[in-house]
């Protein structure tokens, strides 16, 4: 130890500032070395497959496949903690095969407890949902994933160039339910008073529990910078009450440890609002390890073998007087008239065998884009600026009917036409953007005709092509090709 830093056995350092800092707010004599100790360990890998697509048994099989080793996250029944010590591929998690058909997301553990919380006992059929900070999208394919699909989720970024990605991240889960906004998350409490059934705020915050992902986040720890952020924070709790319905549940977490951008923060909305505090020290077995005396959680790194989190949650009460909106947009997405609706969904059934399900889901039409959007998400679109809702699914040309990428990944699997078991190798071609060689035996058990065709990889769907006579022109878009990849990926005997 120095008088400016301690020194990890990852190598990096932590303030002594904020040990000392540490010890007076959150960490005892007996537990301060258990906190030095594992903040300089490697972070434990984990992920969560997505319900969406499979189900815990298939994900198993997947686990055994790769001789991975699971351990169950006690507070996330799709979560575990993955040991890949004797895995037999070379290849990251993250480009593996059943990654990029979304089939699992590879997500911090202490990462899946907010939306845990958030969605706890849910009551509600079809709800509406507020991400207020949503980027990159573990949070909110979570949520989506948690909901089935069902209701509204609003996922907010401030960040345009993080847009993009969480986009992404949507389409490769097969979510549906979800619409974009870029809008300052303070004043979406003006924009929508009383709007949703439930808000997620996880703040921007200090980063201090995520030193073992980044072994300096402490290194230059400032109280003045953590002060700085706690204001913002506390504009933001506001503005997520504000956003939320009479009834509703409000979920504020950040992946930070000082109590000035945690309890304070939650204590501050209890101060300025009649909110009240659910304890959070039943949510899962072991959570009263980490319950605060207020009934928030403070996950350090010791007490799961995880990253530093906090997390609390809020209930609005039900007195609470409704406020009358006037809509101050008009939707550039105009309802897709019958004619064309039966005529897609005709195309869908008749190409695909794919059955859409538009109980919950309305088709809306922009020049000739044809999307799916939830069915309430009429509200949304009158009284913020929705960057992009829903998916879009289809182009309709006078003569034709080209479905698109996001169609695939959406409803590909539910599929019995039209489709294709590609090999590794082809699989591999695929998506490094080339065109695809149907072999003979593959064509004739396939059944196909000319035009669009949607492309499997181990029983579950890949992306889209178009097929002339057993050549199959790439329908990958562009910004999703990676030269490098491999889908062979097992390592060989």
């Amino acid at each position: 130890m120095t008088k400016e830093s301690i020194k990890l056995s990852s190598g990096g350092h932590i303030a002594s500032s904020y040990i000392e800092h540490a010890n007076r707010h959150f960490l005892t004599q007996d537990n301060q070395q258990a906190f030095i100790h594992y903040c300089g360990l490697p972070l434990r890998k984990s992920v969560r497959y997505n319900r969406l697509k499979i189900d815990q048994p298939s994900f198993l099989k997947i686990a055994e496949k790769y001789q991975w080793q699971l351990s169950p996250i006690p507070w996330c029944k799709e979560g575990f903690w993955i040991d890949l010590s004797n895995a037999n591929h070379e290849q990251a998690l993250g480009n593996l095969p059943e990654h990029i058909q979304g089939l699992f997301y590879i997500q911090e553990a202490s990462s899946m407890l907010p939306p845990v919380a958030l969605l706890a006992g849910m009551q509600f059929e079809q709800p509406f949902v507020a991400d207020f900070a949503a980027a990159p999208g573990s949070k909110t394919t979570q949520l989506a994933a948690m909901l089935e699909n069902r209701g509204v989720v609003l996922a907010n970024e401030l960040s345009a160039s993080r847009l993009k990605g969480l986009h992404a991240n949507l389409v490769r889960c097969g979510i549906v339910n979800t619409c974009l906004s870029h809008l300052d998350a303070q004043k979406i409490g003006d924009y929508v008073p009383n709007t949703f059934d439930f808000v997620l705020l996880d703040a921007p915050c200090g980063g201090e529990g995520t030193v073992r992902k980044d072994s300096d986040a402490l290194k230059n720890w400032d109280l003045n910078k953590v002060k700085e952020l706690a204001q913002l924070q506390k504009f933001l709790i506001l503005s997520a009450f504000k956003a939320l319905k009479p009834g509703g549940r409000l979920v504020y977490s950040t992946c930070t440890l000082s109590p000035e951008e945690n309890q304070q923060v939650a204590n501050f909305l209890l101060e300025e609002t009649d909110a009240e505090v659910n304890d959070l020290g039943h949510l899962f077995d072991g959570a009263e390890q980490c319950r605060t005396s207020e009934g928030y959680l403070l996950v350090l790194p010791q007490v799961f073998d995880s990253e530093g989190f906090f997390i609390s949650s809020f209930t609005k009460p039900k007195e609470e007087v409704q406020v009358s909106l006037k809509p101050i947009y008009s939707s550039p997405f105009k309802k897709l008239p019958r004619k064309n609706s039966e005529a897609v969904l005709k195309y869908f059934q008749q190409r695909f065998g794919i059955e859409l399900d538009l109980d919950n889901f309305q088709l809306l039409q922009r020049d000739k884009e044809v999307w799916i959007f939830p069915a309430q998400i009429d509200y949304l679109n009158a009284y913020l600026k929705v960057k992009r809702g829903g998916m879009k699914i289809a182009n309709v040309f006078p003569k034709k009917i080209r479905v698109t990428h996001e169609f695939a990944c959406c409803f590909g699997d539910s599929a019995s036409k039209q489709l294709v078991q590609l090999n590794s190798i082809q699989a591999s071609d695929y998506y490094q953007g080339k065109n695809i060689e149907i072999e003979e035996t593959q064509y004739e058990s396939a059944n196909l005709s000319d035009g669009e065709v949607l492309l499997f990889y181990q029983g579950n769907v890949l992306g889209l092509g178009l097929n002339k006579k057993g050549r199959v022109k790439n329908a990958l878009p562009r910004d999703l090709v990676r030269d490098n990849i491999q889908f062979s990926s097992l390592r060989s005997a």
